[in-house]
């Protein structure tokens, strides 16, 4: 009883000390933590060591969702690797782009030693407790250093200083390059959905007083924000995988506002749908203005992709039943469609955008 008051009373001042997160081995004997009463405190369960020179508090990772686990990982994997980048799915997830289809790869934390290499004999010192379900992979780009590990991949490739920036304290790729390393990485739609994502952040950054939706159709934002996409390609032009970062970008629409925006449109693409445009103001018959997801000028169609939080509420249902009344009283024909329309079975969409084509037509 006694060791475990002991072992409890060293993670409470390493809380204390340090905070409840990840904290280097070294920085906390510089705070008067002993190497053995840190040592004792992972023997026994109450810290968790990812990897090699750095520990947190077990219960942290217990009660961490999986985008928190991530961002722990990333700072155990920074602090065995300070002159690193954050990179591929691990920068994509710390800048807020989308993954769709991307499964994270999770490792079982028993099969990895404290510094990622396999040894089924850490697992004693961890317990029963759920906290250790598994730890998620991260990717990080050092120049001349390529490794492969339990849950973390260094990626050995050069780095120019305008290809990351930091978020917060955390060294991480740009947009352009993220998109550059991943894109491959996805199926072409969600890759599309990436790299739609991606402009639209530059666009945003261009001028960021602008109204985000105006300024994703501002020509003037758009090119710049291509052209800074497009110099960053180039000088990737011989990694592994670019021709796909380089297929996204040559559909890219900055005005897709959702990940079911961009698939849309990749699925109108493959089976060779008149594009419409993307983001569009309509007027409708009562004199008010309103936005549409996807618009065919020629034959006053507009289709709207409809998520699965669009219409959360019945006062959501009941203005947007006002609003398409207003639209089609004023000579428009809107669709609709789903996820599963879209992504699950395609042809659905497809074969409804071909009839309403078809009808506008005739």
């Amino acid at each position: 009883m006694q060791r475990h008051a002991q072992v409890v009373a060293t993670v409470h001042a390493i809380i204390d000390l340090a905070g409840p997160g990840v904290t280097s081995t070294r920085e906390l004997i510089a705070l008067g933590i002993t190497d053995t009463r840190i040592e004792t405190a992972v023997t026994r369960g109450e810290l968790l060591r990812l990897r090699r020179g750095s520990v947190l508090p077990t219960s942290t990772w217990a009660e961490a969702e999986p985008a928190e686990r991530h961002r722990l990982a990333v700072h155990a994997a920074l602090i065995a690797y300070p002159t690193a980048v954050v990179s591929h799915t691990s920068a994509a997830q710390i800048l807020g782009l989308p993954l769709a289809g991307w499964t994270p790869r999770v490792v079982p934390r028993h099969s990895e030693r404290p510094d990622g290499s396999s040894d089924a004999r850490t697992s004693g010192r961890i317990g029963n407790s759920s906290a250790l379900l598994g730890i998620p992979t991260v990717h990080l780009t050092i120049l001349g250093r390529r490794r492969t590990g339990a849950w973390l991949r260094i990626h050995g490739s050069p780095l120019p200083a305008a290809h990351w920036t930091t978020v917060g304290a955390v060294p991480v790729t740009g947009y352009s390059r993220t998109l550059a390393d991943t894109a491959s990485l996805l199926k072409p739609g969600p890759a599309l959905a990436l790299a739609d994502a991606a402009v639209r952040k530059i666009v945003g950054m261009i001028d960021p007083r602008a109204d985000q939706r105006h300024a994703a159709q501002d020509d003037r934002c758009r090119a710049a924000a291509y052209r800074a996409v497009s110099t960053v390609l180039d000088t990737c032009a011989h990694r592994t995988g670019i021709d796909a970062a380089r297929r996204a970008l040559a559909l890219v629409d900055p005005a897709s506002e959702s990940v079911l925006e961009s698939i849309s449109r990749w699925q109108m693409h493959r089976h060779r749908i008149p594009m419409p445009q993307c983001g569009m103001l309509i007027t409708g018959d009562d004199g008010r203005t309103y936005w549409a997801d996807f618009v065919w000028w020629g034959l006053k169609i507009i289709g709207e992709a409809d998520g699965a939080l669009k219409y959360a509420t019945r006062d959501d249902l009941i203005r947007e039943k006002e609003r398409q009344e207003a639209l089609e009283r004023a000579g428009w024909l809107v669709i609709r469609w789903n996820w599963a329309e879209a992504v699950t079975d395609p042809s659905i969409m497809i074969r409804r955008i071909e009839r309403a084509i078809e009808r506008r037509r005739l």
